[in-house]
């Protein structure tokens, strides 16, 4: 097996082209590696990204906060523009795994390994994440569902694809966004159930909100219903508790003997996604008290 470690862009397009195919891309490797030593995938080419330092880079462009495609859980959670613009997003790459899981896995890997539950890739997708997306072939993008081909399965091409970039809009004055998750007492796996929510609330009235939940289907599932009967109605919490309510048309959990039962978890999951909208509107209140101020 050829091992090449590299530093830029470019040398690992070159790589994978030559390749044609037989390449894999090494980010973080925490499941890559098992895969390769289980049987689960093959390569003849490993491409190790971990020393281009461009893909590691977080910085703030033209209204987005942009996240290199290598940037580990760790320096996401720790990013003081994460932090400030993305709480949340902080906070759900902050719990994934141990830290030594942490400090090799990337955010981007959070979301190609393709889990429903992963908690990097929930944190991440109410925000409007756009993935860069490049190869030799040239340059694409894909928004949050398309980066999913199917349970644990996704859509990238990891042996001609990489990801360059996540580039996420900034919030704007009344928008805030929520994580939360139900987890085994002291576990490092993933939770039992996890959701995400982000909203604009203008005057008390949700102008629009996105709510994601796992793992109750591929990849973080949107709660459109609950979204599309949320909008236009006041942010009350009367209102944040029916919202909660209807996402469960849009979950399909399955009964698992270490997350639980189908009924227990669609029973439990209302719940975790309406703290999840009472965070937004803690959040929200706060900064309606601080521009009074």
């Amino acid at each position: 097996m050829e091992y090449h470690i590299t530093e830029t862009v470019p040398e690992i397009l070159r790589i994978l082209g030559q390749a044609d195919g037989s390449a894999m891309i090494l980010a973080g490797g925490t499941n890559l590696m098992i895969d390769l030593e289980e049987g689960r995938k093959t390569a003849c080419v490993l491409v190790d990204i971990t020393r281009t330092e461009e893909l590691h880079r977080i910085w703030q462009e033209d209204g987005e906060l942009v996240i290199g495609g290598a940037a580990t859980l760790t320096e996401v959670s720790r990013s003081p523009l994460v932090r400030q613009y993305f709480p949340s997003l902080a906070q759900g790459a902050g719990v994934v795994g141990s830290l030594q899981i942490r400090n090799l896995g990337t955010l981007a890997g959070n979301v190609i390994t393709a889990q429903p539950a992963a908690d990097g890739a929930m944190s991440l997708a109410p925000l409007a994440p756009v993935f860069v997306i490049e190869s030799s072939a040239g340059t694409r993008r894909a928004g949050m569902e398309e980066m999913y081909a199917g349970f644990g399965k996704s859509s990238l091409d990891s042996t001609r694809e990489l990801v360059t970039q996540i580039r996420i809009p900034l919030p704007g004055t009344m928008e805030a966004a929520s994580f939360i998750r139900l987890e085994l007492r002291k576990s490092l796996a993933l939770p039992m159930l996890n959701a995400a929510a982000m909203a604009n609330v203008e005057h008390g009235i949700v102008r629009w909100v996105r709510i994601t939940m796992g793992p109750v289907g591929v990849g973080p599932k949107r709660a459109y219903e609950a979204e599309k009967w949320l909008t236009g109605r006041e942010f009350s919490s009367g209102n944040r508790e029916k919202a909660a309510a209807k996402a469960l048309l849009d979950a399909s959990p399955r009964s698992n003997p270490l997350r639980g039962s189908r009924e227990y978890r669609m029973e439990v999951l209302p719940v975790l996604i309406e703290r999840a909208l009472e965070d937004i509107a803690r959040q929200l209140s706060a900064k309606a008290e601080g521009r009074r101020g």
